[in-house]
């Protein structure tokens, strides 16, 4: 029967001609009797497949609805469906009764059993998957967290991939049961689907040669969490290629509410071709991201009230809250709602940065009330940004936004650099009961640089708010200008304590920028930096309970913060540079210098012995290098001081340079060397073996004063032609400063494997040289 040519039923079918739905609601088919009444068609089953057989040749299915017409693949009942007044009747496209992903065919059944429409995406030109070897590893065994954390390149645990508690607790079989076998055909273009709006995308492993795209394959289905930065823990749906095991469709389960905002500002985004808060209205509108808006609780209409946040009104000028209908919120960045929008977006987003650095909200927040009010429009419309304590001043009272620059009517809540610092502020009432630290105004400068710095395009990197007009503040503060820890800047600073804040803001940019922040180019580098860094500022913040004068406490709290597994890795390897960078703004120098203040670097620890990879015994940043000037190579233990390039297979000799530029003498200096075992270390301490220990008797005086030359190390360059270069380690140890790699320590990093590119960098204890060998003519 064709429906086309009956004007009361609509039909709608593929460019090819393919029919994929019929519309009976003007006129619902009603089922006609075959030998029998239509009262005995008892069930909304019974009329689907009267219907179907009607109908089947249009759909390209046989007439006793269980196969399609074309060859491989069945149809099989699924279930019936309960829907508003009626019942959905949908057959499933099969494969060896395994479902065939995305194929079916529905028929909607009213409540008198007349059908209202039908619809397929049914693959009616397909051909079957290839058969499938008799080992194929994922039908005999289910997939595993690991198979996915391998796939993806992330950890597994709370940090990565975690399949749900109640799936882990399944017998093998039952997670065989639980994770359906399905025929999946494979788009290259859709191998990462999106589901809803703005959701995350990874970036994994290509699909193997074999696997190719428009084919048919048979896969496992796999759903795990993940956490992912701005979006928090997402459930996530995997196909498995059943014999190779590559993951060949990926889904983020996300979908909701969305809104336009500046998810970066338009400077730091564009650099100088970023139009100002009163720029152009029509060239602002241009740099809006659409972004889902996480967390909100449900409501008609659609308010932006959520977990974390809720837009509320509670100063001048009154504005009232916006809301939609449509589940958007596309508005002119003049708007109010554009301003409301931002605010939810961006307060949401920094509670969520807590959970995605590994904290609990509650080890921030236990004693304000969450959501916290914002409001988007406050200040009676003047430039200001504010967060004020709660009623008893114990914790959070929320968020105030003013206008972004007295000349336009653009939020100052579109400015995430602003949001940032504000929630610095909410940070320490909680934790201290005081919006401030009292050495500095708030962290907030420094988490807002450090977040905001990865990828920025911002003329100027160290301007702290480069799109504002307003706040002029810098991360770049010179010692020698006053601008030190009790220097005469800090002396000088008012109430608000904004020189203060651009003294911390410096020091701990300084802290990120060593440990990959100057990594300019490599954005994983930076990124890794940027969090790093935060969960160290984060960390600090939730162990402190009062103000200080100066930030000895806040130093101590932070270098504790850095142990145990620190976002996937183990923790420990950036204590020492934590103190290096308040040392570098002047931090540590004896009480009582006199007026103006300090001007000068802060002294280094009483004993701080090095071996020179050409930083001097500093922390700024550097790569691993093939030209450590403090370890070097001999043919022969001659005593020689210029290197020569290792002969494999015969013995060598290494000699290694110590000094110490702590302030008092070394006592019991000794060096171990080890060897690289693998062509390309990359894990300490798998990667490497112990060569021999040197000791020296006599101490090392400080202050760069002197050198001391361990050596020779006996050592044997590998003979394996898949060595193209040699590499050593030296490790130097003293009373009263050991190494990260020192059990005695406790640090995570000496316990647990670590990747040695986060491990020798960051202590002046380690060093790494690398010899090239010649290459051969």
């Amino acid at each position: 029967m064709l429906f086309d040519d009956f004007p009361d039923v609509e039909v709608a079918r593929t460019p090819g001609g393919a029919l994929q739905s019929i519309d009976h609601a003007q006129q619902p088919w009603a089922p006609k009797p075959q030998g029998q009444a239509v009262a005995a068609i008892a069930t909304a089953k019974d009329v689907a497949e009267q219907y179907l057989k009607e109908i089947a040749s249009e759909y390209k299915i046989n007439s006793e609805v269980n196969s399609l017409t074309a060859p491989d693949f069945d149809l099989e009942f699924e279930q019936e469906r309960p829907r508003f007044r009626s019942t959905a009747v949908i057959y499933q496209q099969t494969f060896n009764h395994w479902p065939v992903w995305g194929a079916q065919l529905s028929v909607t059944v009213r409540e008198d059993n007349q059908v209202l429409n039908s619809s397929s995406t049914l693959h009616t030109g397909a051909s079957g998957p290839d058969l499938l070897p008799d080992d194929a590893k994922f039908i005999k065994n289910s997939v595993t967290e690991e198979d996915i954390a391998a796939s993806l390149g992330v950890p597994v645990g709370r940090d990565g991939i975690s399949f749900s508690e109640k799936f882990k607790e399944k017998t093998e079989d039952e997670k065989k049961d639980k994770q359906r076998i399905l025929v999946y055909r494979y788009s290259a273009k859709g191998r990462q689907e999106q589901a809803g709006d703005s959701p995350p995308i990874l970036a994994f492993a290509e699909v193997p040669e074999k696997i190719e795209d428009g084919k048919y394959y048979v896969v496992r289905e796999a759903l795990f969490s993940l956490p992912v930065s701005g979006y928090g823990s997402l459930n996530w749906r995997a196909f498995v290629e059943v014999e190779t095991g590559s993951i060949i469709y990926l889904q983020a389960l996300t979908a909701g509410l969305t809104g336009l905002v500046f998810s970066r500002d338009p400077v730091t985004k564009l650099g100088h071709r970023g139009p100002l808060p009163a720029g152009d209205v029509v060239d602002l509108n241009l740099l809006r991201d659409r972004v889902f808006l996480p967390d909100t609780v449900t409501s008609s209409p659609q308010r932006l009230e959520g977990r974390f946040a809720a837009i509320k009104e509670f100063s001048l000028p009154i504005r009232v809250p916006p809301a939609t209908t449509t589940g958007e919120f596309n508005d002119s960045v003049d708007s109010d709602t554009f301003a409301a929008v931002n605010a939810y977006y961006h307060v949401t987003k920094l509670f969520r940065l807590l959970g995605e650095l590994g904290f609990w909200v509650k080890d921030f927040f236990n004693e304000t009330k969450l959501p916290v009010p914002v409001d988007h429009r406050g200040f009676d419309d003047n430039v200001n940004a504010q967060a004020p304590g709660n009623a008893t001043g114990t914790g959070s009272g929320g968020f105030i936004f003013g206008r972004a620059d007295p000349n336009s009517r653009v939020g100052m809540a579109a400015d995430f650099r602003v949001a940032t610092h504000e929630f610095g502020h909410a940070l320490l009432w909680d934790a201290i009961h005081w919006p401030g630290f009292g050495f500095a105004h708030s962290p907030g400068d420094s988490l807002a640089a450090i977040y905001s710095d990865p990828g920025s395009d911002a003329p100027d990197r160290f301007d702290t708010f480069p799109w504002s007009t307003k706040v002029r503040r810098r991360h770049d503060r010179k010692v020698t200008d006053g601008w030190a820890w009790d220097g005469p800047e800090y002396r000088r600073d008012d109430a608000a304590y904004y020189r203060r804040e651009q003294v911390l803001s410096t020091t701990l940019f300084r802290l990120y920028r060593a440990i990959g922040g100057d990594a300019i180019g490599d954005i994983n580098r930076q990124n890794w930096a940027s969090r790093y860094t935060l969960y160290l500022i984060l960390g600090g913040i939730a162990t402190i309970t009062t103000t200080m004068p100066m930030p000895y406490q806040y130093v101590s709290a932070m270098i504790a913060a850095d142990n145990g597994t620190v976002l996937g890795h183990p923790g420990g390897a950036v204590r020492k540079v934590i103190r290096w960078a308040f040392e570098k703004q002047g931090l540590y120098h004896p009480p009582g210098t006199p007026d103006p203040g300090v001007v000068t670097e802060g002294p280094p620890p009483a004993v701080d012995v090095y071996i020179d990879d050409g930083r001097d015994g500093e922390y700024d940043y550097n790569l691993l290098s093939d030209n450590t000037p403090g370890i070097w190579n001999r043919h022969a233990a001659d005593e020689g001081q210029a290197n020569q390039t290792p002969q494999p297979g015969v013995q060598n000799y290494c000699y290694v340079a110590v000094k110490n530029r702590g302030t008092g003498p070394a006592d019991r200096v000794r060096v171990a060397l080890y060897q690289a075992n693998n062509p390309m270390p990359t894990i300490w301490p798998s990667h490497f073996n112990i060569r021999e220990i040197k000791y020296r008797t006599d101490a090392l005086d400080g202050n760069k004063q002197e050198q001391q030359i361990f050596g020779p190390f006996a050592w044997v360059p590998d003979n394996n032609p898949l060595f193209d270069r040699d590499c050593v380690l030296a490790a130097v140890t003293a009373d009263g400063d050991l190494p990260n790699i020192d059990k005695s320590t406790a640090l995570s990093c000496a316990k647990e494997p670590i990747d040695f590119g986060n491990l020798v960098p960051f202590d002046n204890n380690l060093a790494v040289r690398y010899f090239d060998r010649p290459r051969s003519t």
